[in-house]
């Protein structure tokens, strides 16, 4: 069994752009000024980031190291600003910056990134720029007038978040890095339930996206077969990754709708990955009624999530990070990070309980089973 993610004390991943103790300590105004500022400037990073992915930046780093000189050259850029770019992308630790023999700096794209800004990387970051480019950007600016309005339906009830066919293909391929912590926490849990390597039991991927957590599911459980339900579009690109990851015999993709279509009986793990906080409380709700009906009697339904618990207090980084998710899917339109006490309400209603919490990175794993 895996050891439990230490959350309590992690590790810096952010670079810092205020160095506070050059602050006066008698000054408590300038030392907050300086710590929001900071926030402000935050949208520097996915700037940068986003203009170099642009620009080809990554893709010729990729190759091998580079001057600026040599890299405004290839990609036909102005030589000061591209300096400009890569030094700022070296503040952010994105890259390497040596001084060649000659004087000029070299820039080094560190081999572990390579996959990251690449768009057939299996963990690649390209689609969650594509989707920022796309949605992110415009819908923050309009964080206000969503706040005014509750961001609500021409009817005045809440409403699930909605993006394009294309922008959510774009996304579902940018946050496939999710997936293995989440996978790792999952089979273990499912190990400890009395899973092992003979265990064949039929796994449904509700909103599969790319199948990224079914298909490691299926390389942790050989036995296992999974049924993947999303859109046709994404079914086709799951497929694909199944067959990239050596599982396609035992992956299945279905087209169908969430609400009108029947997903069938004989469920032992009914799975749902970054669905529900789509949802509104309504539609959760709903979700998991339908769920139950399709569960053998020791079926289990795991909800990977942004789930806030309240227990655990406001100052956990995992709450913070969902609680600004949550704000970020009020931006887009719609959706909630839930609390615990509200997956336990739906579950209950539904006949079923939770049997377990799991840490994650960025989510919290729920299983349910059977009340």
């Amino acid at each position: 069994m895996t050891a439990p993610v230490d959350i309590a004390a992690p590790a810096a991943n952010h670079t810092p752009l205020v160095d506070t103790r050059l602050l006066p300590l008698g000054d408590p105004a300038a030392r907050a000024t300086h710590r929001v500022y900071e926030h402000l400037i935050g949208m520097w990073a996915p700037g940068v980031i986003e203009a170099a992915q642009d620009l080809g930046v990554f893709a010729t780093l990729t190759a091998g190291p580079r001057t600026a000189a040599g890299l405004a050259e290839t990609l036909g850029t102005d030589l000061r600003a591209t300096r400009v770019l890569l030094d700022g992308l070296h503040a952010y630790e994105l890259l390497e910056r040596e001084r060649g023999a000659d004087g000029q700096a070299v820039y080094t794209l560190p081999a572990e990134l390579h996959g990251v800004f690449a768009p057939d990387g299996l963990y690649s970051l390209a689609g969650k720029i594509t989707h920022d480019r796309n949605v992110a950007w415009g819908a923050w600016r309009n964080l206000a007038d969503n706040v005014r309005s509750g961001a609500r339906g021409e009817h005045g009830g809440q409403q699930v978040n909605q993006i394009s066919e294309e922008d959510y293909t774009a996304l579902a391929r940018g946050i496939n890095f999710w997936a293995p912590p989440v996978v790792t926490a999952l089979a273990a849990a499912l190990r400890e339930r009395g899973w092992g390597q003979e265990s064949d039991g039929v796994l449904l991927d509700v909103g599969c996206g790319t199948g990224i957590y079914s298909h490691l599911l299926l390389k942790e459980f050989p036995q296992l077969t999974a049924r993947g339900l999303d859109a046709p579009r994404i079914t086709a690109i799951a497929q694909e990754q199944a067959r990239r990851l050596g599982v396609a015999d035992r992956f299945e993709p279905l087209t169908a709708d969430f609400w009108a279509d029947d997903w069938g009986t004989g469920t032992d793990l009914a799975l749902f990955v970054n669905i529900f906080h789509l949802q509104t409380p309504e539609s959760a709700h709903e979700l998991l009624l339908k769920t139950a009906k399709g569960l053998t009697e020791d079926g289990l339904i795991a909800v990977v999530d942004h789930i806030v618990d309240e227990e655990a207090g406001g100052a956990n980084v995992q709450n913070r990070f969902f609680r600004l998710f949550a704000a970020s899917m009020l931006a887009t339109g719609g959706g909630d990070a839930y609390t615990v006490q509200d997956y336990d309400q739906w579950l209950a209603d539904a006949g079923l309980r939770r049997v377990a919490l799991l840490d994650t990175p960025m989510h919290r794993v729920l299983l349910a089973a059977r009340a």
